[in-house]
């Protein structure tokens, strides 16, 4: 989901300290200059209202509690015009949010990956459109489609190559720390989901598969790789793809919200360890480091020090949506859009009680980067962020941000006849009201629901940020669902609620890790199977044991349960990645209401 311009895993916080592109350039280790000396550079426009303002609504965000700590950077051409953190990079005790705080970014990860690859397709080493197999003669994956295409890296790093989201080993399941070369391996044993440059699915194991190629076609490890090559040259010394010990004290502690299979959520410490699929994920860094990689993109390919990380028309085709027509969709890496009118090149990151997004707007010349230190908050995070966008482009071109539409009051029958409960191919819903708000419950994301008209709302949430909500009327006059998430929902009457059947009883429970529970529970006479903390996702039958999963994370996936000789269910394979039930978990046959789950959370 995205943000409106005015107001998609975007996101954080810390103390902003004001940097100038030449002590950028100049040391590893810059020492911020006094903020007054970094907005009155004569060659950018005052940037101090717009920062002030900024702060304003940061401060907001962490007084409404999803996140406690967040750095942000500002960037205007080749010159950071602020970096700075709020908040607290360790949530259990009182060390602040700074500058300095290194992040996971997640998928951010993955666009410094397309840019190994670009550079060694400019040097003849890589065809984008070859079959990935010339690179890596070892891969090996079903593909039970007939006259399919081949799987290339331009595929790979587009999300048309129809691969699967997550790999049997090293995927996000997997706490073990297999190497790269052993999680691209495990995917023998998987089929491809979807005929190559059919649909757009998105996955981490595509762009992992494209790193372990970089290494390949360059005779070089991928992390050595990228520090010779992209984040060397660019000055990103306080960036690594594994944590080490130079690190280690400056990295933020992190909290998840974590599903206890019973409805609710726990707060616990996010675990700590490196992905199997690295070059998919597995960055960390500092806001200030994104700032360089972002003026580098503005600079269309120039690091700081006037070092060319990559030539303009390749960088140019990066930001390009591939293989299909239309402005919005992936490049190579970049997710592109358009934010106030302007062409949007982003990435957001969610991993393991991190949430970042990086927006860049090219034509202007502005970008800015959020790093949270809170799982799934891509609320806050976009709100941050896009107030930052708005921000800086009134100061920079003096374009006002569009102004969200008015809040419409809603009397309290108009607000009853809204809510109740729904559900849509993918998710379910329940809609209350509460000290005369609209709240929702969606597959278990919290949303506050703000009318704009009698029949239109907006949500915001830990997860969204001014999702629209479209209801609908039948000829007289009753509400019998909405639009919202890209899903239509239908209400469902009360009257015809039923159990599940009796065999799928022995299904409901929760499986895999206990930081990352995949729980199954029941509701409206179906199956839904919650899925990395985030949504309970609704799911088909197929036969006694195979469902299929809907629209979302696994699309066109399948969820297996295994019984032992006994017929107990023993364990789940979802998505090729098998999960065993924890032993002595609840049954998850009830969840509770949007009140009860919004304070749990």
């Amino acid at each position: 989901m995205s943000c409106p311009p005015s107001s998609s895993r975007l996101p954080n916080r810390s103390l902003f300290v004001l940097i100038s592109s030449l002590l950028l350039s100049a040391a590893a280790c810059p020492t911020a200059p006094a903020k007054e000396d970094a907005v009155r550079n004569a060659d950018r426009p005052d940037y101090r209202p717009a920062i002030a303002s900024l702060e304003r609504v940061v401060q907001e965000e962490l007084r409404r509690g999803t996140i406690v700590g967040v750095s942000v950077a500002l960037v205007d051409g080749q010159d950071t015009v602020f970096v700075e953190g709020f908040g607290l990079a360790d949530p259990e005790g009182a060390r602040p949010a700074t500058a300095e705080t290194i992040y996971r970014v997640g998928s951010i990860s993955k666009l410094f990956t397309a840019v190994a690859a670009m550079q060694l397709v400019e040097q003849g080493k890589l065809d984008l459109d070859a079959p990935i197999e010339e690179y890596l003669p070892e891969f090996r994956i079903e593909v039970p489609f007939d006259g399919a295409g081949p799987i290339t890296a331009r595929t790979l790093m587009c999300h048309r190559s129809g691969m699967v989201r997550e790999a049997p080993v090293g995927g996000y399941f997997d706490p073990n720390e297999p190497t790269v070369a052993q999680t691209v391996s495990s995917i023998a044993s998987c089929a491809l989901v979807n005929p190559p440059n059919t649909q757009t699915r998105y996955s981490n194991v595509g762009p992992t598969i494209v790193g372990l190629a970089v290494a390949a076609a360059s005779g070089q490890s991928f992390e050595e790789y990228q520090r010779e090559h992209v984040l060397g040259p660019l000055g990103m010394t306080r960036s690594a793809w594994r944590m080490n010990d130079r690190l280690r004290g400056d990295l933020a502690g992190a909290r998840m919200r974590v599903a206890d299979g019973r409805g609710g959520f726990t707060r616990r410490a996010a675990p700590r360890f490196e992905l199997g699929t690295i070059p998919a994920g597995n960055l960390y860094a500092t806001a200030g480091d994104l700032a360089r990689f972002a003026q580098m993109i503005l600079a269309e390919g120039r690091a700081a020090e006037g070092r060319r990380i990559l030539r303009t028309e390749t960088l140019r085709e990066m930001a390009t949506v591939q293989l299909i027509d239309g402005d919005a969709g992936f490049g190579l890496g970049f997710s592109i859009g358009a934010f106030e009118g302007h062409r949007s090149l982003r990435h957001n990151g969610a991993v393991y009680g991190f949430t970042s997004s990086l927006a860049i707007l090219p034509e202007p010349g502005v970008a800015v980067v959020v790093l949270a230190n809170e799982d799934i908050a891509n609320g806050p995070v976009l709100r941050i962020s896009n107030a930052a966008l708005a921000l800086m482009l009134e100061a920079k071109l003096g374009k006002p941000a569009t102004e969200p539409p008015a809040t419409v009051p809603l009397d309290a029958d108009q607000l009853a006849a809204l809510a109740g409960d729904y559900e849509s191919p993918s998710y379910w819903a329940e809609l209350r009201v509460v000290d005369g708000r609209l709240e929702a419950n969606i597959s278990s994301q919290p949303m506050t629901l703000r009318p704009i008209g009698p029949l239109q709302c907006e949500a915001d949430g830990p997860y969204v940020c001014r999702e629209k909500i479209t209801f609908h009327k039948d000829d007289e006059g009753r509400v019998t669902g909405f639009t919202a998430l890209e899903q239509t929902f239908t209400r469902i009457d009360p009257g015809q609620r039923r159990p599940i059947p009796a065999a799928w009883k022995k299904f409901l429970g929760s499986y895999g890790p206990d930081f990352i529970p995949l729980v199954v529970s029941e509701r409206h006479g179906r199956l839904y199977a919650m899925t990395e903390n985030m949504f309970d996702y609704r799911l088909t039958p197929v036969n006694q044991v195979v469902f299929h999963m809907p629209p979302g994370m696994y699309v066109d996936e399948f969820l297996v349960f295994e019984p032992d000789a006994r017929g107990r269910i023993h364990a789940v394979n979802m998505a090729n990645v098998t999960l065993r039930r924890i032993a002595g978990g609840p049954s998850a046959s009830k969840r509770n209401n949007a009140t009860e789950l919004r304070e749990s959370s």
